[in-house]
């Protein structure tokens, strides 16, 4: 728990320190240069609009535009942006206001929460005695926030900012933020209980400023762990929870623990279902040790503007590119491989997922990944934000199908029903075990 804590502490501190004005003035001048940044590093760079048919670009900013001027503070000019870069819905093109990904004075209610076939359940909770005293359990469905069914809370207060390029991974990843506010307020949720009661529950946001500290496992995953966990499991299996691809570390331990197999070892599991992506450099790694055949990553597809063909009217250009990956020189695991996978698997995740199946090296188990991917060009905006537009779509190796808005179908679709939340059962893991023994 002293692990946690201290990690959580950072955060709080990180955010607060962040979030600093100094450099905005509320000016015309700042908040037309906010917004033009905006409309241009898009216009130019952003790969998906012809996927986006219904999305008048130029259109969009204009009706932005006299919004943003309108603003009276930072808070409400970010707002305006965030809103506005939410419709191009990509989870590689985003704006990260000045104080990052959570917002100083505020904090989350000590649970997880899951969405499955669009209802919300209690996932995970912290040990607060007062959440089990209120009435919430894990496998409880929650039906509404402050008195708002939750799917209208959700689309109002969230998704108005923030989502992904499918429906899958906005899901998984920004209900992060459903139960977040202003920290040491009480959120009320009405709540269906196991035994089919409907209550409500008043829960303090306090997950990472209370006595007993709570953090999601996206947000561990994503912003504090920086190596990966390993487990032996009964049979010969060894699990590796691999949380991010931020860190060199991680391909460095990954590499010690395919070194460290032995005959004994009957079959290997790889757990990204909540990791967010980093660098494809450390998944190739990872990748050219579970490998005896060269592979392909997937291929980046990106477009090429050129002013002189849009003055003759010609469409735009778009160029491909790819990498290789040969087996490691050294010591490699070639015996049997699952990788556990979800909505929140996303860009360089998806990668090893992607390369390990066109590889024939393994079985993809859980639900269908993010299909997220881009490499977002990095853009200084006023007041210490930061606008990120993805610089590429990408296509599966081979069949060159864009899997971007889609996300990469598992061989093995295996989802949680309630009542296995209830019993804390991991049950895509417990699917991944038997398919091994078999």
């Amino acid at each position: 728990m002293s692990r946690l804590r201290t990690a959580i502490c950072l955060l709080v501190l990180l955010a607060c320190g962040i979030a600093t004005a100094a450099d905005w003035s509320n000016t015309a001048e700042q908040k037309i240069w906010g917004l033009m940044t905006v409309w241009a590093e898009a216009k130019y760079t952003f790969p998906h609009f012809d996927n986006r048919p219904d999305l008048d670009w130029d259109a969009t900013v204009r009706e932005y535009l006299p919004r943003a001027m309108a603003t009276e503070d930072l808070d409400a000019y970010y707002a305006v942006l965030m809103e506005m870069v939410a419709l191009l819905k990509d989870g590689h093109t985003r704006i990260l206001p000045p104080w990052g990904y959570f917002k100083p004075g505020h904090d989350m209610a000590p649970l997880e929460v899951r969405i499955m076939d669009g209802r919300f359940y209690v996932d995970r909770l912290g040990e607060d005695p007062a959440l089990a005293a209120a009435g919430l359990t894990p496998g409880a469905e929650i039906l509404a926030v402050d008195g708002v069914p939750v799917d209208r809370y959700f689309a109002e207060n969230v998704l108005r900012y923030h989502m992904n390029n499918t429906a899958q991974g906005t899901e998984a990843l920004f209900v992060v933020y459903l139960l977040a506010g202003p920290a040491g307020q009480p959120v009320e949720l009405t709540i269906r209980g196991r035994d089919g009661e409907e209550r409500t529950a008043a829960v303090v946001r306090n997950a990472m400023s209370g006595d007993h500290p709570f953090m999601p496992r996206l947000v561990m995953n994503a912003m504090v762990a920086t190596t990966i966990e390993t487990q032996e499991l009964p049979g010969g299996l060894v699990y590796v929870n691999v949380p991010n691809f931020d860190h060199a570390q991680i391909a460095e331990d990954f590499a010690a623990v395919v070194d460290g197999l032995g005959e004994e070892t009957r079959g290997l599991i790889i757990d990204v279902r909540y990791n967010p992506g980093g660098s494809d450099t450390l998944v190739r790694s990872m990748v050219s040790r579970l490998i005896d055949e060269p592979v392909s990553t997937p291929i980046m597809k990106y477009r090429h503007f050129v002013g002189a063909d849009a003055a003759w009217g010609n469409p735009p250009e778009w160029e491909t590119s790819s990498n290789r990956i040969d087996p490691h020189d050294g010591k490699r695991y070639l015996g049997p491989l699952v990788v556990l996978m979800g909505g929140l698997t996303a860009s360089s995740s998806e990668d090893l997922a992607i390369e390990l199946r066109t590889a024939g090296r393994a079985t993809l188990v859980g639900q269908t990944t993010g299909g997220s991917a881009g490499n977002g060009l990095r853009s200084e905006l006023p007041g210490g934000g930061t606008l990120f537009v993805a610089t590429f779509t990408a296509l599966l190796p081979g069949s060159e199908e864009e899997y971007v808005g889609v996300g990469v179908a598992p061989d093995m679709v295996v989802w949680p029903t309630p009542a296995d939340l209830a019993a804390s059962r991991d049950v895509v893991l417990e699917r991944a075990i038997e398919l091994l023994a078999e």
